[in-house]
């Protein structure tokens, strides 16, 4: 069966019974678990010594079968190896069950002795002090995964009040990082006001949170950090930051550093493609880079088509919009418009009820795109899903109304001389720089810039050379 998979050959279940000679179809399904098992067996054995963690289930594994066979020294001197590791990197549950097993032989050695009652009772304090370093962690960890997950989605309304919360906690200097907190402890930390401060649009803050979590972990010993998902997720939100703070060749030696650290990595091949290449192609929209990112639309295609079942929905949105505004900015509306379409109507993320704010820009930015195309006859259509589809997903901002209210009027009455369009989109633009100023309407720029877009018809030059401008200021 090993030299069947190896050859990369898919076979009908009946074809692998006849080549294997297996008598019962069920038998190949116990036939496979075998496999597995033995394969995971040397596994085992072959990153027995890839990082402190595998290092010290093996000590504790180990630290058991010696305990049962009642061979308490050589078991004392297990553990004696094991605390040292985990001490030193922090490992919380595997101190604790250090301290169990240590508890144990104590109460098997010592049953009589009031040195092994104040033994025990410091390895009780002990515990109790871990356990609350851990309810610290797992606190942070929350509150990391919370923002995480509420900012992936943009979802406004929910993230504006976690972030009134976060406000409170933040005055308490409960997310202050202090000297004896763990390196998880201090990653988590800095990974929750990295985000935080994305989600309150202070970019620069953010930047620097983000630069102080690289420097920690490439100064660790923790084994393998360099090749950790840790520090890929970090290398990635430092090459955003770094982009949307403008250090453009600081973003470039980054980029760089991703692809040298983990493309000869086979199982960081899928997250090279989710995430580096999802931030590659959203740089270039965001920049106005539209022949950079024409050059990577073919490979993102492929990429979609050998990853698909391991890309989230919220990415597969990201790809579709983003290959579709790069095509808007290069002119070559059919094709941004069948991207649009796939975005709209792709099946099993619409099963899946993705109702974030990446979809609902989608179908503002769908009505922008036929418009530009002069594709007026299905806009009065268009308008009217896009609307109801907007009323879905949360209440419709002034910004959006205006806009989708513009197209609308222009669509059924198309501008026809220059003096009339230059006008029309004047006041459009006036209308919006009014509203932008209360602070719930900036979400909407976050999307798509805008006002390039007006600015692009009032100037008659290409909305990618404003935009570009915009970033070399």
């Amino acid at each position: 069966m090993f030299e069947l998979i190896e050859k990369n050959e898919i076979y009908a279940v009946s074809e692998i019974s006849k080549r294997l000679d297996i008598p019962k179809k069920s038998n190949i399904a116990v036939i496979e678990s075998r496999l597995q098992t033995l394969i995971l067996k040397h596994l085992r054995g072959f990153h027995s010594n890839s990082s402190q963690s595998i290092e010290l289930n093996n000590l504790l594994v180990e630290i058991e079968i010696l305990y049962n066979r009642r061979l308490f020294k050589n078991c004392g001197k297990l553990i004696l190896k094991a605390k040292k590791i985990a001490s030193k990197h922090d490992h919380h549950l595997a101190l604790l069950s250090i301290l169990k097993w240590e508890s144990y032989i104590e109460k098997e050695q010592g049953k009589y002795l009031k040195q092994s009652q104040a033994k025990l009772k410091e390895i009780v304090e002990k515990e109790e002090e871990l356990l609350n370093g851990y309810k610290r962690l797992t606190q942070f960890k929350h509150h990391t995964f919370n923002l995480l997950l509420l900012s992936k989605n943009r979802i406004v309304a929910q993230l504006n009040q976690e972030l009134k919360e976060y406000d409170k906690l933040i005055a308490t200097d409960f997310f202050d990082i202090k000297a004896n907190f763990s390196f998880d402890e201090k990653l988590y930390l800095l990974n929750f006001r990295g985000m935080y401060y994305m989600s309150r649009a202070k970019f620069k803050e953010c930047l620097d949170q983000y630069i102080i979590l690289i420097d920690e972990i490439e100064k660790s010993d923790r084994k393998n950090i360099l090749k950790s998902n840790e520090y890929f997720l970090g290398l990635n939100n430092l090459l955003l930051l770094q982009v949307m703070n403008k250090k453009f060749d600081d973003s470039n030696q980054t980029l760089k550093k991703i692809y040298n650290r983990f493309d000869g990595i086979a199982a960081y091949k899928p997250l090279l493609f989710n995430v580096t290449r999802c931030y590659e192609i959203g740089i270039y929209c965001e920049m106005g880079e539209a022949k950079k990112g024409l050059q990577l639309i073919p490979e993102i295609e492929k990429g979609l088509q050998k990853y698909h079942s391991e890309t989230n929905d919220i990415n597969k949105l990201l790809f579709y919009l983003n290959i579709a505004i790069i095509y808007f900015f290069n002119k070559k509306y059919s094709k941004s418009i069948y991207w649009l379409n796939i975005f709209l109507n792709d099946y099993s993320i619409k099963k899946n009820d993705v109702t974030s704010n990446i979809y609902y820009y989608g179908h503002i930015i769908n009505i922008i795109i036929q418009f530009e195309a002069e594709n007026y006859d299905p806009i009065d259509y268009l308008y009217n899903e896009c609307v109801n589809n907007l009323k879905k997903i949360r209440k419709i901002n002034r910004f959006d109304k205006v806009v989708l209210s513009f197209i609308k009027k222009h669509s059924n009455n198309p501008i026809t001389s220059k003096k009339e369009k230059s006008e029309a989109f004047k006041e459009l633009k006036n209308n919006l720089e009014e509203i932008i100023k209360a602070p719930e309407e900036t979400i909407s720029l976050q999307f798509f810039d805008f006002f390039s877009w007006i600015d692009s018809h009032l100037k008659n030059v290409p909305i990618t050379e404003l935009i570009q401008k915009k970033y070399l200021r």
